[in-house]
């Protein structure tokens, strides 16, 4: 029988979306996430999400950078998506100059980052389900948090707001549908599919995680 090709099969895309959605949804009911989502964080506890995930989107960013070499998941290093400088800069609006000093990793994003530095070495086709899951979320939804945001906290006009801003991509529409096309044109074989599924849940999970020892910082149960 020859083998399953991408074009026999359903799109990348989709398969990991299906895959990984009961995993989504617990990322998305932690109590943190909840009170984020409903406008209830305090502004203190937003900025320390911010820190936590400076340290994965840096590994993830350092991961697309040395793999944006390799031959299938090459396609997917796109400097437009990277958000570490604008956390960045939201991390110097919330603690001023000295942020830097607010960087403090916690197990949750050790676990995390290690987890990327075993793709960077040993696994690149695993970037593919790390890459999607944190960006694409926000490329589509993330202009309406942070409008929430905003408004929850009473900030000036987008400061503090960077992460959800796009600034290099002005037609997010069309970026997306280009973006699914690279990801579903990434040469998996058959076998490779429950590999990759398990892998998004498995970074579900691991945000999931991060956003649980913050809830549990706050006193959120």
């Amino acid at each position: 029988m020859p083998a399953e090709t991408t074009a026999d099969r359903e799109p990348l895309s989709k398969l990991l979306y299906q895959g990984t959605t009961e995993a989504h949804q617990a990322a998305e009911q932690t109590p943190y996430m909840l009170a984020m989502f409903q406008g209830k964080l305090p502004k203190e506890d937003y900025s320390r999400w911010l820190v936590r995930f400076h340290f994965v989107y840096s590994a993830l960013e350092e991961t697309a950078e040395a793999l944006r070499g390799d031959p299938a998941v090459g396609g997917l290093y796109l400097p437009e998506l990277n958000r570490t400088e604008a956390i960045e800069r939201d991390l110097a609006y919330f603690y001023g100059t000295d942020w830097r000093a607010e960087l403090t990793p916690s197990p949750g994003t050790d676990a995390y980052v290690a987890r990327l530095r075993h793709v960077r070495e040993e696994w690149p086709l695993g970037l593919v389900p790390h890459h999607w899951i944190r960006y694409a979320g926000y490329l589509h939804g993330g202009a309406t948090l942070a409008k929430m945001l905003t408004t929850t906290y009473g900030l000036p006009e987008g400061e503090g707001m960077r992460f959800y801003d796009f600034a290099g991509i002005p037609d997010r529409t069309a970026f997306i549908g280009d973006y699914h096309t690279r990801m579903n044109a990434v040469p998996v074989k058959a076998e490779d599919v429950d590999a990759l599924v398990a892998e998004g849940t498995r970074a579900f999970e691991a945000n999931t995680a991060i956003t649980t020892e913050l809830g549990a910082e706050s006193g959120l149960s």
